[in-house]
C-alpha cells in the first residue's frame, strides 16, 4: 500500500474522532509539538523507526516529544495504535496530513513569513491581521530567519509568494545591468 494513503487514512480518522469528541484543538497542539521536536532533533525519526528501541520506550519519546498531558487522552491511545501496528515511520506524514485537514476545516491559513532577521511580537501581528484581513480567513504565522535575504521579507501565503527581500531585487538589478 502506498506509503501517503496509509499516512492519510491514520490523519484522517484521528481528526474524525478528535473532531467528534470535541478535542480536535489539543490534538492539534500535541501534533505541532511533535513536529517541532522531530525538527528540532531529526534523530527522534530514526530511533522511531529502530526495531532496538522497545514500543514502550518509543511511546514514552513520542509522548514526552508531544508535550505534557498525554497519558490516557485520544491522543495517547493514538500513539499506541500507530505503535502497536508498526506505523512509527509514518509519523511525520500523519502529522502533516493531520495539519492540513485542520486547518481546511477551521479556516486557517498557513503563512509563512521570513525576514532577515527577527522581526519583534507587533510586527508580526500586524502581518497576521493584515493578511487575515486580505484573505478573510484566521493565520497560522509560521516565521523563518533568512540572513542571506539581505532585508525586507518574503511572505508565502497558500501557494502565493510575495518576494519584497533585497536579495531578490539586488539580484534583478544585477540581470538588468547583465541584459543590457
Amino acid at each position: 500500500m502506498n506509503n501517503g494513503s496509509i499516512a492519510t487514512r491514520y490523519a484522517r480518522a484521528l481528526f474524525e474522532e478528535a473532531r467528534d469528541n470535541g478535542v480536535d484543538d489539543k490534538v492539534y497542539i500535541h501534533l505541532s509539538m511533535l513536529q517541532k521536536s522531530m525538527t528540532a532533533e531529526p534523530e527522534l525519526q530514526s530511533v522511531l523507526i529502530s526495531p532496538r528501541i522497545t514500543p514502550e520506550k518509543k511511546l514514552q519519546l513520542l509522548a514526552t516529544a508531544s508535550g505534557d498531558d498525554v497519558d490516557g487522552s485520544l491522543y495517547d491511545r493514538f500513539l499506541k495504535l500507530v505503535i502497536k501496528h508498526g506505523r512509527e515511520s509514518y509519523m511525520r506524514t500523519i502529522i502533516f496530513v493531520y495539519s492540513d485537514i485542520y486547518r481546511e476545516e477551521h479556516g486557517i491559513d498557513r503563512v509563512v513569513f521570513e525576514t532577515a532577521k527577527e522581526m519583534d511580537a507587533e510586527v508580526l501581528e500586524r502581518v497576521t491581521q493584515k493578511v487575515s484581513a486580505k484573505t478573510g480567513h484566521k493565520v497560522e504565522l509560521v516565521t523563518s530567519i533568512r540572513p542571506e535575504l539581505i532585508g525586507g521579507f518574503r511572505i508565502r501565503i497558500g501557494d502565493i509568494r510575495y518576494d519584497y527581500s533585497y536579495q531578490t531585487k539586488l539580484l534583478n538589478i544585477r540581470k538588468r545591468l547583465w541584459n543590457k
